[in-house]
């Protein structure tokens, strides 16, 4: 039954314009929030927003308004997780780099790619290409199917041949480059679905991450075709097709084009740029939720024969004939999903950015032009300025998000610890890694993007393959509850 209310207009004003903020989660400020934010405890959820309809699935015991961000925000307390100064400090203090091993130190030594050096010595590109990994798909008499259709031999000496890692110099140039549109990098030099069995849709295990638009990259070396360049990516290296890739001049040019100054972040889950009349690069690109768009300098009257009126002017990388970077004047209405700068992190902002990828679809390494549990936490976050790296164990160990090992701690005591964090921060528990809701009555409530589950009452293991809300009683294979297996947590002194 619907109830009916009698509200000024006034009133229904101010609710309607609360509740556009609170569902976007997006509150964007050049000044900085307090570390506490007061949610008024007398709206109701239903004035937050209407419930799915029983046509949307949920998971056992997840009521239709656990489906929306208002239920988790709405009478409870927002707090400032980390301000725009220590997410800074963070990226500073966290740089991301890959890992190689020296024989003349005798150990594995850090390569940053925000501060390579000039030249590198081409053993340590050959060691992070690693074409004998060919063989990792094979051992142990292990059969691996590409596209479907068992291999053989000659597929995978194909692959190593086009590594081409015995034309690597002594001496390698490292060749600072930009994405120009979401994309993946592989393992070895192909796109091809590679798993272990015929009937895997979901994982390709010959994806090594996903690149994401106008991010820098470092190229390393071409394979034998030259279609394919291996790229140094933050805490990856891998293969990507060249097309995808434009070439920078120097390293200043490269910093400006991949962490301009003056920028807006698509905050949606991803926006859809303009088809143009002209013909541009950017027309009908799809531009997935973090993305940062440079501000053009001055506001031009129009774009590309369209008037500039109620819209950003931005420049986008795009790869000229010749490989090298230019730049495209663009027009991003001011009605998209978007924020100038970076929005404020707080509980209730993080809570809104993670449920617009409700019900996505599940996407390994970046594939389906979507996230596994990694990716949907890297996205979410990025759009505070946070850099993370590519693995789950990774991000969930990094000391300056509030590390926590809880997994010797008795069930009772990571109950009571998880009540007593604030919501959208993490958890983490073997190969995943998941956002915290908060709590409802005594159980903890997660979001995540996760491939499969065992259900606790049929005990069936159910193919979700998408981002959905759970509490922490579903089960792992080893018959332990989620709750049980958490292994860190975050925890910050606030």
């Amino acid at each position: 039954m619907k109830r009916a209310y009698r509200i000024s207009a006034a009133i229904i004003a101010a609710m309607l314009i609360f509740t556009a903020g609170l569902m976007a989660g997006i509150f964007c400020s050049d000044d900085e929030s307090p570390a506490t934010v007061s949610v008024d405890p007398s709206l109701s959820i239903e004035r937050i927003g209407t419930p799915p309809s029983e046509r949307v699935p949920a998971i056992s015991g997840i009521s239709r308004n656990m489906l929306r961000p208002g239920y988790w925000t709405t009478g409870r307390q927002d707090r400032l997780l980390f301000s725009a100064e220590e997410i800074a400090e963070f990226n500073e203090n966290n740089p991301l780099y890959v890992l190689y091993y020296s024989p003349e130190k005798g150990r594995s030594v850090k390569l940053y790619m925000y501060d390579l050096p000039e030249t590198l010595d081409g053993y340590i590109v050959k060691t992070l290409i690693a074409p004998q990994k060919a063989k990792d798909f094979t051992s142990g008499g292990k059969t691996a199917y590409v596209n479907g259709r068992a291999s053989d031999a000659a597929y995978w000496d194909s692959l190593v041949k086009n590594c081409a890692a015995g034309s690597i110099p002594g001496t390698v140039d490292p060749v600072y480059a930009v994405s120009v549109r979401r994309t993946v990098s592989y393992v070895l030099p192909s796109d091809d679905f590679v798993s272990g069995g015929p009937d895997e849709k979901y994982i390709n295990d010959m994806v090594s991450a996903e690149v994401m638009p106008f991010t820098g990259v470092v190229i390393l070396h071409e394979s034998a075709d030259k279609e394919w360049s291996f790229i140094l990516n933050g805490t990856v290296c891998g293969w990507t097709r060249t097309e995808d890739l434009c070439i920078c001049s120097d390293k200043d040019q490269w910093l400006a084009a991949a962490r301009p100054e003056s920028f807006i972040t698509v905050t949606g889950c991803e926006i859809v740029m303009d088809e143009t009349a002209v013909p541009t690069a950017s027309s009908g690109m799809v531009l997935p939720m973090g993305t940062k768009l440079r501000l053009a300098s001055g506001t031009p009257a129009a774009v590309n024969g369209r008037s500039a009126l109620g819209c950003y002017t931005v420049e986008i990388p795009f790869r000229r004939d010749d490989g090298t970077l230019g730049l495209e004047q663009a027009l991003v209405p001011a009605s998209e999903d978007v924020c100038e700068g970076y929005p404020a992190m707080t509980s209730s902002s993080v809570i809104g950015q993670a449920f617009k990828f409700l019900g996505r679809v599940y996407g390994w390494g970046g594939t389906l032009s979507s996230n596994d549990c990694s990716g949907f936490i890297r996205q979410v976050y990025s759009c505070y300025g946070f850099e993370l790296p590519r693995n789950s164990l990774a991000i969930a160990t990094l000391t300056d998000l509030g590390r926590s090992d809880c997994s010797e701690m008795t069930l009772p005591r990571k109950r009571q610890v998880i009540k007593n964090m604030p919501a959208g921060q993490l958890l983490y528990m073997d190969g995943h890694l998941m956002l915290y809701l908060g709590m409802d009555g005594d159980k903890p409530y997660v979001i995540s993007s996760c491939a499969s589950y065992i259900d606790p009452q049929s005990k069936e293991m159910v193919d979700a393959n998408c981002v959905f809300v759970s509490g922490l009683d579903l089960l792992r294979k080893n018959g332990k509850t989620w709750l049980e297996s958490i292994s860190y947590f975050q925890d910050r002194d606030y």
